[in-house]
């Protein structure tokens, strides 16, 4: 196993790992980033606004050619803006076919926030009230593709998209009307509207999009 280290920031040093040594002839880098698609709930008016995910540790899985498995990993334990557009790490990955590869975020509370966050509004009947949903467990955000070719010395990138209409699509207007406020506002945790919490934890289990390119 060989260990290198690069720096993306100031402030965070990322260290890179391949668990399976590969015979082939050069190297190239995927850029890994972490967003939100926005969209609506189903007819039950949530516009998503903002949004963090604390990446403890993002990681490539997949199988060669050959059908040897390969699992290269950084652990950024990064802040990430959801709504914005930001690298969160560098992993160097052989020159090779690659297929049944899946993209991991791992996401953990990191500084004092939560796994993931999200800041909202929901609106029925005319009224508008502020809305959050709070993850403060470790949980996994997965997206997959059938198979990714790297050439060598290449610069590509890994855009997982985390789909708000996915994370939301059994919820519904009526579970948000009935939903406790707390000075106001829907918080959505693993305290406070717990079952709501739970149908939304189920759904970002599910795999999401990635665009690769």
């Amino acid at each position: 196993m060989k260990f290198s280290t690069l720096s993306v920031t100031a402030t965070f040093l990322l260290f890179f790992s391949s668990c399976v040594k590969d015979a082939g002839t050069g190297t190239s880098n995927i850029s890994f980033q972490l967003k939100a698609a926005v969209s609506p709930v189903n007819g039950a008016g949530i516009t998503w606004t903002a949004g963090s995910a604390g990446v403890a540790t993002t990681r490539l899985q997949a199988k060669k050619n050959d059908s040897t498995a390969v699992d290269y990993k950084s652990d950024p334990n990064a802040q990430v803006d959801l709504f914005g557009t930001v690298a969160i790490t560098n992993i160097a990955v052989p020159t090779g076919t690659f297929r049944h590869v899946e993209f991991h975020s791992e996401l953990q509370p990191l500084n004092s926030k939560p796994s993931l966050h999200l800041e909202g509004t929901y609106t029925a009947g005319g009224v508008t009230t502020p809305i959050s949903f709070d993850v403060s467990t470790a949980i996994t955000v997965k997206s997959t593709r059938d198979s990714v070719v790297i050439a060598a010395n290449g610069n590509y990138t890994a855009v997982t998209s985390v789909t708000l209409v996915t994370l939301t699509q059994d919820v519904t207007e009526a579970d948000l009307k009935v939903a406790d406020r707390t000075s106001g506002k829907i918080i959505i945790s693993s305290t406070v509207n717990i079952a709501v919490y739970a149908k939304m934890l189920a759904n970002l289990g599910k795999m999401q999009v990635v665009d690769f390119h």
